[in-house]
């Protein structure tokens, strides 16, 4: 079939060719600078949108809800198993062996999490900027003053409310769904590639609809949560190489992208 195209099937496999992340770089920076503009300018979108989920009387829509917060547990703990799962994969390609994925791509999951969630939201982000939650402000009936996410003000302590360490962490979970389906997709049911997919997309705004509406973040905690996130796995890719890598399109159709190499 390749000879009666005109292609020489003793042609050597060109193999991945590294992803160009230019252009993902600049529209994930061009998105963080254009919100800090957006959020500079109209600091109030915070806190229109927050109080949308604050009664006066009754406090914040979801703060302590049950079912928002088994839905919360079931997502924290499914991005600790893939944590994990990642540490073991890890663990196993050192060992020369691989797990499910190959070693890099556990590698990946595993770098992205303790460096998204765990170093740049817990150890940078939150003690820098020092913002206070919603529910701690005087417009909701806490005792501390406004800040927009454009100052780093240090009226928080500990524990403060920019950026979101969960909204954080359901973006890398959603990042590391997206490269099991792709490394798993000839190997599992249409519908169990469409779950995680879907699951991929859904989780991060689900997650951040739940920490806006329990009055534990504002909105733009959430929107730089992903953002910053998503730059970090854009800079992990290019150092670990554990995505898709497209392939020239003269024979995209003709060539499988390998993933023994990963």
């Amino acid at each position: 079939m390749l000879e009666s195209k005109g292609v020489n099937p003793a042609m050597p496999d060109p193999g991945p060719v590294v992803i160009n992340t230019d252009r993902h770089v600049a529209r994930i920076l061009g998105c963080i600078l254009c919100s800090f503009a957006v959020f500079a300018i109209w600091p109030e979108i915070d806190l229109r949108v927050s109080d949308a989920f604050h009664d006066p009387a009754a406090g914040f829509a979801l703060e302590g809800h049950p079912l928002a917060e088994a839905l919360r547990m079931a997502i924290w703990n499914t991005a600790i198993l893939l944590c994990v799962a990642a540490a073991f994969g890890t663990a196993i390609g050192i060992a020369g062996r691989a797990f499910v994925l190959p070693p890099r791509a556990w590698g990946f999951i595993l770098t992205l999490y303790v460096l998204g969630p765990g170093f740049m939201v817990d150890m940078m982000t939150k003690p820098l900027w020092g913002r206070p939650r919603p529910a701690q402000i005087a417009e909701f009936g806490g005792s501390l003053p406004f800040s927009p996410p454009n100052e780093l003000v240090g009226i928080c302590a500990r524990n403060c409310s920019f950026v979101s360490g969960e909204v954080s962490g359901a973006t890398a979970t959603a990042v590391a769904l997206m490269l099991l389906r792709f490394h798993l997709k000839h190997r599992v049911h249409n519908g169990v590639s469409s779950l995680l997919l879907a699951a991929a997309w859904g989780l991060p705004p689900a997650v951040a609809l739940q920490r806006v509406a329990a009055g534990r973040h504002f909105l733009s905690d959430t929107v730089f949560a992903v953002l910053f996130t998503l730059l970090l796995a854009l800079a992990l890719a290019v150092l670990l190489r554990p995505l898709p890598h497209q392939v020239p399109w003269a024979r995209r159709k003709l060539a499988a992208v390998p993933t023994d190499r990963w």
